[in-house]
């Protein structure tokens, strides 16, 4: 009787924990405390419901637990939307990645169709698109997607050849469809506003500037908080609109128009129910990505909200202090947004749909790699080497159930991306693997692409990896037409060719 009771005050935890525990916080906590210690003498039961009862605590307005790959770090089978749901690819070509952009201009379709996913930042053809009135970087993103897509379309049921930026919880008035919102006052209540804002009196209130630096009559003023990190502005602008080193982010010849308000990085009150709705199923899904035919994917999904404000604007806590924000706020700005990102992420996945902070995995990193600027270099000893290749190395490896991206960076040497990043790659790679380039910087230069990214390997390997012995360090792997190895006593992989 004990034990079906308890299954019961379950169901109701699970069923009334969103409208309850808000309410009743301080006798909800007290319900499950005694609950978890009456249990203790069903240790099997006890297990579970103290997980989920932790959970429950933690984020209590979650609907959808396992849609959370975000959250899911040891690839259990109970992990969802942590793979995509279109047909893997095991042609090496395809799976291939480019994260770039071409900040002088549009970046070359040429370059961009060798790749089996191209990614596009919101920093592409940004000299032309800061000096348009009024700003279009949303329209030329779409543009550049349309003449890659032209050249060479996706294959239909595999993955959209080209994704594209968008920011979760910056609104960037240089995206038409964030402009048109803000400009607009009956959605005012979808952006977050500066504490006591009196228009522009108030402009050195705060510790961003509230309105534009030109003189009046030009001056423009805006009382939803915005922050100048990145934001495109003119020459001549105060330091508030230049990055750390002094330069200016987006110079335009003009005064710069994201229209009615100034240009800034924005706030989306994810608090806001009819926001909600929109900025899952307008501004996320809509005929620019997703619903576009052929399909155009979502990209890098950018910045959070967080207990200190946004991440990457000013520095913290000044966005809490500018907006007059309490603790509670702000607890309701991480519930919201972490709430309407759960459902994004289960919809897009069901659509077809993937992101890059969804690829949760980057591979093994065994492969030595020199130091480039900030980031050190890696030498990974023989011991550790193994023991991560015997985890990759088993019939079933836990890392398979997450998409995986194997990062190499530009300044790599051409043998070493050819020969031992691919071998690295080919060996533990599962069925949703890319290899390539992630985030570097804007260039308008080339990447370098080896030889062997373009290789008919056969198609899908017949195994995962093995070890050719018992403590051999020596490990290998079969494809149609190649066998692949890794010497973790060399540290360094080959690539052999079948003469069939």
């Amino acid at each position: 009787l004990g034990h079906c009771t308890l299954h019961i005050a379950y169901f109701i935890f699970r069923t009334n924990s969103k409208m309850a525990y808000r309410r009743r916080r301080p006798q909800f906590d007290a319900v499950i405390a005694l609950v978890i210690r009456f249990t203790a003498l069903h240790s099997s039961f006890s297990v579970a419901l103290s997980k989920n009862v932790e959970a429950l605590v933690v984020n209590p307005t979650h609907e959808t637990p396992t849609s959370n790959c975000y959250n899911c770090t040891d690839g259990g089978s109970h992990c969802q939307n942590c793979l995509p749901s279109w047909a893997p690819t095991w042609n090496m070509s395809r799976s291939t990645v480019l994260y770039t952009c071409n900040d002088t201009g549009m970046h070359s379709v040429d370059e961009a169709i060798r790749y089996g996913v191209v990614v596009y930042d919101w920093s592409n053809a940004k000299q032309i698109w800061v000096n348009e009135h009024p700003m279009n970087d949303q329209e030329l993103l779409t543009k550049q997607a349309e003449m890659v897509l032209a050249r060479s379309p996706s294959i239909p049921g595999e993955q959209p050849r080209v994704w594209v930026y968008r920011n979760t919880i910056k609104a960037l008035n240089w995206y038409t469809s964030v402009r048109e919102k803000l400009d607009d006052s009956r959605y005012a209540g979808w952006f977050v506003r500066f504490a006591d804002y009196k228009g522009p009196e108030s402009n050195d209130s705060y510790h961003v500037p509230a309105c534009t630096w030109y003189n009046v009559p030009h001056t423009k003023c805006s009382g939803f908080y915005h922050d100048q990190a990145q934001t495109p502005n003119h020459l001549g602008a105060g330091p508030a609109y230049r990055r750390k080193n002094g330069v200016i982010d987006g110079v335009c010849s003009a005064q710069c128009d994201c229209g009615k308000n100034p240009c800034g990085e924005y706030t989306f009150d994810h608090r806001n129910n009819t926001f909600a709705d929109w900025f899952v199923n307008e501004y996320m899904i809509s005929n620019e990505t997703l619903l576009h035919e052929p399909t155009i994917g979502l990209g890098w999904l950018d910045d959070s909200m967080t207990l200190q404000g946004m991440t990457e604007g000013a520095p913290y806590p000044t966005w809490v202090q500018d907006t007059g924000s309490t603790a509670q706020d702000m607890r309701d700005h991480v519930a919201a947004y972490q709430r309407n990102m759960a459902r994004l992420r289960a919809k897009v996945v069901q659509l077809g749909g993937f992101w890059w902070q969804l690829i949760k995995g980057k591979g093994p990193q065994v492969r030595p790699t020199p130091r480039h600027g900030n980031i050190p270099a890696r030498n990974v000893s023989s011991d550790k080497c193994a023991e991560v290749l015997r985890s990759y190395c088993t019939p079933q490896p836990k890392a398979w159930n997450f998409a995986q991206v194997y990062e190499v960076h530009p300044k790599e040497s051409i043998d070493n991306l050819g020969k031992q990043a691919t071998a690295e790659f080919l060996l533990t790679r599962g069925a949703y693997a890319w290899l390539g380039y992630g985030w570097v910087q804007c260039s308008s230069d080339l990447r370098s692409r080896p030889q062997e990214w373009d290789v008919d390997y056969g198609g899908e390997a017949a195994a995962p990896c093995r070890e050719t012995r018992p403590n051999s360090r020596i490990f290998t792997r079969e494809y149609p037409k190649a066998v692949v190895s890794w010497d973790c006593n060399a540290g360094n992989g080959t690539i052999e060719m079948k003469h069939v």
